[in-house]
């Protein structure tokens, strides 16, 4: 049964671990859309004020943190010697059970946290004090875009510069967008099925340390490698043209690269639940 699919199975599955996720991480829930009242309740007390372009920032790292910490909390006890034998015994598929995990861990969650606290945010900045002068202005990509471009929005290409727009369409940055979103639930997903204790933080040490280590090894090659260096020299006698080309190729190529990785750590994921031993 660990490759097959019933929607009557997982259904009940999906229900199930709905009640599981409401009573692990409800108020955890409530909690994450609830912070940026902390930055309401400063201003209040010192006269100060926050603007919404940093409350959209600190609401997309709570959205973060709990994309971090949700594996844990709901499935923590997926891969444990005792606790994860009724996550084995269930009557339903290693896919099923997958299928239901990603969907709390990277679609529910963030989507709940997110908006939750925009509306949050928004409710605060209706009170004529506090500091919230305006509420935080979600525009679709198309017109960050737009306003970007407006705004003499460029990016920086040696002694050049191009608009956003030409480097990074609308389509890229949206790609962009979902895969890196998938990619950070897909890490701590794989992270919780892997380690026993202190799941988010060992996984979360784990990305920063490979992450540093191919930094270095990427430096390290660019260094030692005169073609390399070379061929970047040969970046200032491209046109502008070429210039926007080969930055929205190599965009598109860590695109993809993004999407594989993601791809092997779900896949990486599903595999730990299927030959999970207890």
């Amino acid at each position: 049964m660990n490759n097959t699919f019933s929607f009557n199975r997982f259904k009940n599955l999906l229900l199930n671990d709905g009640k599981m996720y409401l009573r692990n991480f409800g108020i955890s829930l409530i909690v994450f859309c609830s912070l940026n009242a902390i930055s309401w309740v400063i201003n209040l007390l010192f006269g100060s004020t926050s603007e919404s372009g940093f409350r959209f920032g600190t609401l997309c790292i709570w959205t973060a943190i709990a994309m971090m910490l949700v594996p844990s909390k709901v499935y923590g006890h997926a891969n444990l010697s005792r606790e994860g034998v009724g996550f084995a015994m269930m009557p339903t598929s290693s896919l099923e059970k997958f299928v239901s995990m990603f969907i709390y861990c990277a679609i529910i969650t963030p989507v709940i946290v997110f908006f939750g606290g925009y509306l949050v945010d928004t409710l605060l900045s209706l009170f004529p004090f506090g500091g919230f002068d305006k509420p935080i202005h979600l525009y679709s990509l198309n017109e960050i875009v737009r306003l970007a471009d407006n705004t003499d929005g460029v990016v920086q290409m040696g002694e050049m510069s191009a608009s956003i727009s030409d480097v990074f369409p609308v389509g890229v940055i949206r790609t962009i967008l979902y895969v890196t979103i998938l990619k950070w639930a897909a890490i701590f997903m794989l992270g919780n099925m892997l380690f026993k204790k202190h799941k988010a933080g060992r996984t979360f040490g784990c990305y920063l340390g490979i992450s540093y280590v191919i930094s270095m090894l990427f430096g390290l090659l660019i260094a030692s490698s005169e073609r390399i260096q070379q061929w970047f020299e040969s970046l200032e006698n491209l046109s502008q043209m070429e210039m926007v080309r080969l930055w929205h190729n190599g965009t598109i190529w860590a695109m993809v690269i993004n999407v594989i990785i993601t791809a092997m750590l779900l896949y990486f994921t599903y595999r730990k639940i299927k030959t999970q031993k207890y």
